[in-house]
């Protein structure tokens, strides 16, 4: 009988370790292939047991008391694919790995609460971020180890050590846990301030001037290595040096944007802006192609169009345009996230830049006669030479200069380079191209939106309002649910986490169409996002929180309020409750507002350079904010005449008939068109011209 006992006790056993093994074995494997995200699978094939970001991957590692490795980066990222061939491809690797962590994979485009949050450790405890972000955190999330690109060498021994640091020195990885944790935390605090100094012109210049130390004042830009074009410090000092008639730092702009507009990050052939170079003359380019960079440059060309009135800007404008609508629009008029760096040939090899780089044999081939003045004007010289007999295009005269010293006027030449680049463009389109990521990320189409509607107030020409109209319908057609906002097309499912940035910049993209079409219903609509994302988003700081992210993160609610390559979505929301409480004659939304600005005063002084559309948008406060309100059988006309004018210090309300709206109420007369300019809707005796109201703008 015990005998029997024993066998049924071990046979029980035995089905246990069995049954164990194999929920092991179906979490032990890689499960990206059934992902939607391109950039999860293309790890799909890799040795390494990835498992998407989520609750299986999470507990897992709690139950088995695992080290997580979270490694997180974009299709189009090509150092993402270098550590991939190199690292995450090769079976020794991905032994240890699959031994002693639990590896999860995550698109940053599709997961930037993710990101973000793991963004912040890492720069915490490096002093620097980038992608691929590859962190090492405890079962619970919480990291203790970050990097970015790794050698393979480097990351098997990363690998090991800290495993090994975890189970010998447990106690002393948890201390160190909790102090980065602690750190994170800290930097999502901000404290109430009745500091009112953030509005004062001394201070503003004194903050200005600190930002300006770290302006390339030889070569444009910022910084003296890499270059990214950062429109939101483009912008700020834009309208920093209108302002304040400040000549050096307007020489400062207009030179950055032509050696951004000359040099290699642009792609001359086709148009559209690479994400940054790696030189400080702008020349050699990481060569991925990024949504988010072309929409802000559309904004950042137009304004910078309107003070200098320089054709070049108005032409990359068209270039943008013409790149935007013809190799990232999908079908129903939403725009693709990004295009890779790489070029993938069917051999498995990949080569960076192969699609956009030249060699002389090809130029000869491709241009015959005109090769000689080409090479001269793009430089295939010592000036454009890249690596392995490649160059890259850069523009080192104007075109005015260029086009004198070939015996042509500009008109003449530009035509003669029109053709040229057709047929560089006609040749090139022969070869592998690289491969577009067709994920639509909303808030980045929100961006273009307000791209759009720049330049239709830069230039008057309507085929950019209409692609901006177009971009919203799609939008709120294939990306909303009632007031629920999809974030990409990679994730659509009513619980989904909601991000800020969408709601943040999908309202200042309706509010553009009211500045650019004045039919209200877009201001209405505005209105309602910013009441669902006070229900949603606001926290008791009077900020809104990153996300709606419902798993159980290693850190407390997620705030963002520094401007980076995109401004933070606080900072957007800002400017939304300043327009719509003009607008709308909603003083809650101005007080709000007014309130974001004094308490985020401290890091403004603390970091400059990361505040930078908070300084923008504290000159809001700082001097008169006018309101045009302009009512009358031809107030669209004149509004629209009046948007073409560089007029950061106001916002315009148009009506052709009369309008129960707070700006134009009671101000409608038939038999002329008045022009009224206002501060907090105090408004100066009407006028009919547009020379008289800038006259009072000026006064």
């Amino acid at each position: 009988m015990k005998l029997l006992n024993i066998k049924s006790l071990l046979l029980f056993f035995l089905g246990f370790i069995l049954c164990v093994n194999n929920v092991l074995s179906q979490v032990m494997e890689n499960k990206l292939n059934q992902e939607k995200s391109l950039y999860l699978k293309q790890h799909a094939s890799n040795p390494v047991h990835w498992l998407p970001w989520g609750e299986e991957a999470l507990s897992s590692a709690q139950k088995l008391d695992k080290l997580i490795v979270i490694s997180v980066g974009y299709s189009s990222c090509h150092w993402c694919h270098v550590m991939e061939e190199e690292s995450f491809e090769k079976e020794d690797v991905a032994q240890v790995m699959n031994e002693k962590y639990i590896n999860i994979k995550v698109d940053r485009e599709e997961r930037p609460d993710i990101d973000e949050i793991y963004m912040k450790a890492l720069v915490l405890m490096t002093g620097s971020g980038g992608w691929p972000m590859n962190i090492i955190a405890l079962p619970d999330g919480t990291p203790i180890w970050g990097g970015t690109y790794v050698p393979k060498i480097q990351w098997v021994q990363v690998l090991n050590q800290v495993d090994e640091f975890y189970r010998t020195r447990k106690s002393d990885v948890l201390e160190y846990a909790k102090n980065v944790k602690e750190g994170v935390q800290k930097e999502a605090l901000v404290t109430p301030t009745a500091d009112k100094e953030i509005y004062s012109n001394k201070l503003q210049n004194e903050l200005a001037e600190n930002a300006y130390k770290f302006a390339d004042k030889i070569n444009g830009g910022f910084g003296n290595s890499q270059k990214f074009p950062l429109p939101s410090m483009l912008n700020f000092f834009l309208r920093f040096s209108t302002e304040n008639d400040n000549i050096e730092m307007k020489k400062f702009v207009k030179k950055t944007l032509f050696k951004i507009a000359q040099g290699g990050i642009n792609d001359r052939v086709e148009g559209g802006f690479h994400r940054y170079t790696v030189d400080n003359m702008w020349h050699i380019p990481h060569f991925e192609k990024m949504l988010y960079d072309n929409a802000q440059l559309l904004s950042v060309f137009s304004k910078a169009y309107k003070v200098f009135k320089e054709p070049r800007f108005k032409e990359e404008l068209y270039n943008m345009y013409n790149f935007l609508d013809l190799k990232m629009s999908s079908p129903n008029n939403l725009i693709y996230s990004s295009i890779s760096a790489d070029t993938n040939y069917e051999d498995g090899t990949k080569e960076e830049g192969d699609f956009y780089v030249w060699k002389q044999n090809e130029l000869k081939q491709v241009l015959k006669q005109d090769y000689k003045w080409v090479s001269d004007y793009y430089n295939i010289n010592d000036k454009g030479y890249w690596e392995k007999e490649n160059y890259v295009f850069i523009q080192t005269i104007s075109d005015k200069e260029f086009a004198s010293s070939i015996n042509l006027d500009l008109n003449q030449f530009k035509e003669k380079l029109k053709l040229v680049n057709k047929k560089l463009h006609n040749f090139r389109e022969k070869r592998v191209k690289p491969i577009t990521d067709t994920k639509i990320v909303f808030s980045w189409n929100a961006l273009t939106i307000r791209g759009m509607v720049d330049s239709f107030k830069a230039t008057g020409d309507k085929i950019f309002l209409d692609k901006a109209i177009s971009i919203e319908k799609a939008l709120s057609d294939k990306m909303i649910s009632e007031n629920i906002i999809f974030h990409s097309n990679s994730s659509k499912k009513l619980d989904q986490v909601l991000f800020f940035e969408d709601y943040s910049y999908y309202i200042d993209a309706l509010i553009g169409l009211y500045e650019v079409t004045f039919n209200e219903k877009w201001l209405v609509k505005a209105n309602d996002f910013v009441q669902f994302s006070n229900e949603t988003f606001l926290e008791s700081n009077g900020y809104f929180k990153f996300s709606t992210t419902k798993e159980t993160l290693y850190t407390n609610t997620l705030i963002n309020l520094e401007d980076g390559v995109t401004p933070s979505a606080n900072s957007v929301m800002n400017f939304n409750l300043f327009r719509l409480g003009h607008y709308l004659g909603n003083k809650e939304y101005n007080k709000h507002s007014k309130t974001m600005i004094n308490n985020i005063s401290g890091k403004i002084k603390e970091r400059v350079t990361d505040h930078l559309f908070w300084l923008w948008l504290s000159h809001n406060y700082s001097n008169k904010f006018y309101e045009l309100a302009i009512s009358g059988n031809d107030a669209k006309q004149k509004a629209e005449e009046l948007m073409l004018k560089y007029l950061p210090n106001s916002l315009t309300a148009a009506s052709n008939k009369s309008s129960e709206m707070y700006l134009l109420k009671d101000r409608y007369f038939e038999d002329e068109t008045y022009i009224y300019v206002c501060v907090d809707n105090t408004c100066k005796f009407p006028v009919t011209t547009i020379e008289e109201a800038e006259a009072l703008l000026n006064d």
